[in-house]
């Protein structure tokens, strides 16, 4: 029987972050043999992922990862049990390293990926950073560390041919947003404000919730159910249908201001609207910008 020496489990630990008992049992149970001990933290880890499936996992962390142009970016959920969990430099890592993964590897999604089979096929991919592992591998890896049910929720990516693209993750990583922002003509040599600009727009749409980006975009049933709710305050203030039909115009526009990104006030200065803040960093870029589109990913919703 070999020997297993503290360097060896050591070496083990270091490579797959497993307790040091786990790594000595691998090794034991692998004759001394390193890399099939790997292979069995691994299976025990598909092991632990197989018995836990069915757990609840309503915590977890977003990570958003954009492209040094500004061009593309990813942003990925990745769910637990744990808030404990969540937290961990492990969990942040793994994250981290799918986001890479897709940004690298993936077309734009054009839609929030959410599909188990979508899901389950990205995780046979190899880790584009290490051809040896695949993300599922790595994923394993990790579960048999935890000992939690832990998987990717949802993904996506955006990518422009001229825009910009970038995003913002709030503090503890439980909830992050992409953010396309669409230049008209020509993308301007210096991108720094539009930069800015796309960073600021994440920042209020994570702290907002906009529904849509304009009022053209809201379901009418949605605007019909407000105009409802607007004129039964009304009558309950005696105003009859003459009235009502001044008002409403005012009260619709005062609910665009809530519900579409383009009409809010900004957060960071409401004297104007995201529509002027755009029309003042593009005009110090030289050029027309406009949200084109947007992801918010918020753990639980």
């Amino acid at each position: 029987m070999t020997t297993i020496s503290v360097d060896m489990i050591k070496k083990l630990r270091d490579a797959t972050q497993v307790s040091m008992m786990d790594c000595k049992k691998a090794l034991i149970d692998a004759n001394g043999d390193f890399d099939k001990a790997v292979e069995l933290l691994r299976k025990k880890g598909a092991s632990v992922a197989a018995k836990r499936a069915d757990n609840a996992t309503n915590n977890g962390n977003v990570q958003v990862m954009v492209a040094p142009d500004f061009l593309s970016g990813t942003i990925v959920e990745t769910a637990c049990e744990t808030d404990f969990s969540a937290n961990t430099e492990d969990m942040r890592h793994f994250s981290q390293t799918v986001c890479n993964h897709v940004l690298a590897t993936k077309t734009d999604t054009k839609a929030i990926v959410t599909s188990g089979e979508a899901i389950t096929a990205l995780m046979q991919e190899k880790v584009y950073s290490n051809t040896n592992l695949t993300l599922q591998g790595m994923l394993d890896e990790l579960i048999a560390k935890i000992a939690e049910s832990i998987k990717i929720a949802r993904f996506a990516k955006m990518s422009t041919a001229n825009g910009i693209v970038n995003g913002y993750v709030h503090a503890g990583s439980t909830l992050g947003v992409m953010v396309e922002l669409a230049i008209e003509g020509s993308r301007p040599a210096d991108i720094t404000t539009l930069v800015q600009a796309a960073k600021d727009v994440a920042m209020q749409i994570a702290v907002t919730k906009p529904l849509c980006i304009n009022p053209s975009e809201l379901d009418q049933a949605v605007i019909a159910k407000e105009t409802e709710i607007f004129a039964e305050q009304l009558r309950g203030e005696g105003k009859n249908a003459q009235i009502i039909e001044k008002i409403m115009p005012g009260k619709l526009s005062k609910f665009y201001e809530t519900a579409c990104l383009h009409n809010q006030k900004f957060i960071k200065d409401d004297k104007q609207t995201i529509t002027q803040m755009l029309d003042a960093a593009g005009t110090k870029a030289g050029c027309k910008v406009r949200v084109a589109r947007f992801v918010r990913f918020a753990i639980g919703q």
